[in-house]
């Protein structure tokens, strides 16, 4: 049974701290009061110390060990100092609070399943749980990225608790997503004096983002987005520099590939006489694909939906989440496990309260069924 008054209590209390990803000693306090609530649920706290960010916290919970589950979730926002002062504004059915989607609902539903489940299996759970909470997920997870992979790869099954998508649906898939910089060098001339001694770096830069744009694939669902293109200094100089920034999404390894070819074939071959091109960038977040061994957790999810009345759909994203790099290292994934809601990053980022507190019901009726299946299924 979920207390979900105590549930709204703790995000509350949690949405009404600051804790942007840039600030050590408010993501710290954050992570403190997740922390001392967990250890108040009877799971064992371990911390990952960190100098820039957060510390990362590991919250640990034995069962009968059957299988071991991995939850993960993100206590950093991109809401800067001060906002948190507005609390959360509760409007009908609606929850509003900056961070409180993305993802303090989630982690705070995450918490109350696990006791719940723990107090509905007589105790002790089916499976062993770890729960995972990074303070640096806004800014691509840097530091905790090799903490996330070593936990996840001693674990049988990952439940990310990003926003469920609308629907409502699970997210069984993500987009791999890559930033890429294309640096152009050209040559400076006089552009009225001797403009033919020139070779000009924007318009080399201009033919490569148009030619750029069309590796776009919308059957695939791959998407490249010619972001910025900036160049030259003056206009009576021919531009001897200009760069480009390029962000991509890809729904497969394949398309992430091709992706990856091509961009290099379009900086290998000058654009123009006189020109040349570098690339730098990479693929941050690989794609999150469905496997066999996700879509059956997922349907675990489904049916405890279903019974509760909830029904959850399944769908797939075009945003980035640490799931990406989990299921990438071969670990069944199922993501969307937090609660839904609308305007994520905004001034009214607000979660859907029928959503938090099913989604928490549902979570916990999981866990206490035990429902993970083999690793490989």
């Amino acid at each position: 049974m979920i207390d979900n008054a105590a549930l709204l209590e703790f995000v509350r209390r949690i949405v009404a701290m600051d804790s942007p990803t840039e600030s050590k000693p408010l993501c710290d306090a954050v992570g403190d009061a997740l922390e001392a609530q967990a250890i108040a649920f009877g799971m064992q706290a371990e911390r990952d110390p960190q100098r820039a960010t957060g510390d990362h916290r590991i919250l640990r919970l034995r069962g009968q060990g059957r299988r071991r589950i991995l939850l993960v979730g993100h206590f950093d926002t991109v809401h800067p100092q001060g906002s948190a002062a507005r609390g959360v504004r509760i409007e009908g059915e609606r929850a509003y609070g900056p961070g409180i989607l993305d993802m303090k609902g989630g982690l705070a539903l995450g918490l109350f399943a696990i006791d719940a489940a723990r107090r509905a299996a007589g105790g002790i759970l089916p499976d062993d749980i770890t729960f995972l909470m990074n303070s640096d997920e806004e800014a691509g997870s840097a530091s905790s990225l090799p903490l996330i992979l070593r936990e996840a790869a001693a674990h049988d099954l990952a439940l990310v608790l990003e926003p469920g998508r609308p629907g409502p649906a699970l997210t069984i898939g993500r987009k791999g997503v890559g930033i890429f910089r294309i640096a152009v060098t050209g040559i400076e001339a006089h552009a009225g004096a001797e403009p033919e001694k020139g070779a000009s770096a924007i318009l080399a830069a201009a033919r490569i983002a148009l030619q750029a744009a069309e590796l776009v694939d919308p059957h695939q669902g791959t998407s490249v987005n010619v972001g910025t293109l900036r160049g030259g200094t003056w206009p009576y100089v021919v531009a001897g520099a200009a760069e480009l920034m390029l962000d991509v999404r890809v729904p497969s390894l394949a398309e992430q590939h091709r992706i990856e070819r091509a961009l290099a074939t379009l900086v290998a071959a000058p654009r123009l006489p006189g020109t040349s091109a570098t690339l730098s960038g990479r693929f941050h977040r690989p794609p999150m694909e469905a496997t066999a061994a996700s879509l059956a957790a997922a349907a675990a999810f489904q049916r405890a939906g279903d019974a509760l009345g909830f029904p959850l759909g399944l769908a797939v994203s075009g945003g980035a989440s640490d799931g990406n790099n989990i299921a990438a290292a071969g670990i069944p994934t199922v993501d969307g496990l937090g609660p839904h809601g609308s305007r994520a990053h905004s001034d009214e980022e607000h979660v859907d309260l029928s959503s938090l507190f099913a989604k928490c019901a549902i979570l916990a009726r999981v866990l206490a069924e035990g429902a993970s299946p083999e690793r490989g299924d």
